[in-house]
């Protein structure tokens, strides 16, 4: 089945899609925040699983949605769930493939609302809606952003924005096709000025010889505009 779009014809990727989910800025002004989205789609229409990963600037326990789905065309949807500090969240989400994006376009909803999480690491707001985007590996907005590892260090191309962006770190095992393939996912708050590094810490553990995906998104932290995005595989020496 293949998804026309702009008056063109491309067939819809299937396999491991990965980007990010981002809470709204409008609903959620206090932290909106990015965090790591992945699925394994099929080739044809059928069910898939996939998994939401939320961590507030990295300082508490991560903690995982998982999410379940149907295909059917260039079209996805389903339901997410999973408990946040604790607190439990879940909604629906639906999205269709863009081939002028290339990538999975859509929304997806809390059906708990706008919550409130009091931690003693930090304080935060869980968004009621937002959006997200899945890319192949490799493919990644605008034209020529681009991730690159050397031995422990993320680097990534800069991306413009305002003064202030939010950037999405994370590294995910490609070979877990059930379940979280994410190891390890970090947000940073950057000024516009600092470099576009991150060293990754060394409790994660990386085999070497092994492939692993590292994956960045930066986006202006109240800012509307589409988030910068992308993603590169490597194997540790």
């Amino acid at each position: 089945i293949n998804a026309e779009y702009m008056g063109y014809t491309v067939a819809p990727p299937s396999g491991l899609q990965i980007g990010y989910y981002r809470e709204d800025p409008v609903t959620n002004p206090e932290d909106p925040t990015l965090g790591a989205f992945s699925m394994n789609l099929p080739a044809g229409d059928a069910a898939f699983s996939g998994s939401m990963f939320f961590t507030f600037l990295g300082c508490q326990k991560s903690n995982v949605g998982a999410v379940t789905g149907q295909k059917v065309g260039p079209k996805i949807s389903g339901t997410w769930a999973g408990t946040v500090d604790g607190l439990a969240v879940g909604g629906t989400y639906a999205g269709t493939f863009r081939p002028g994006n290339h990538s999975y376009l859509g929304t997806y909803k809390n059906a708990a609302g706008k919550r409130y999480v009091n931690t003693p690491c930090f304080r935060y707001w869980v968004a009621p809606n937002g959006t997200f985007e899945l890319f192949t590996v490799g493919v990644g907005v605008p034209s020529g952003f681009a991730v690159r590892v050397t031995n422990r260090t993320v680097s990534w191309s800069a991306a413009g924005g305002g003064l202030f962006s939010t950037v999405l770190v994370y590294v995910l095992d490609p070979t877990i096709v059930h379940g979280n393939p994410v190891l390890f996912q970090t947000q940073l708050i950057q000024l516009f000025f600092f470099p576009n590094t991150y060293t990754l810490p060394n409790s994660l553990v990386l085999h070497p010889g092994r492939s692993y995906v590292a994956a960045v998104g930066v986006a202006d932290m109240l800012g509307p505009d589409r988030p910068a995005f992308g993603s590169s595989r490597f194997t540790p020496h």
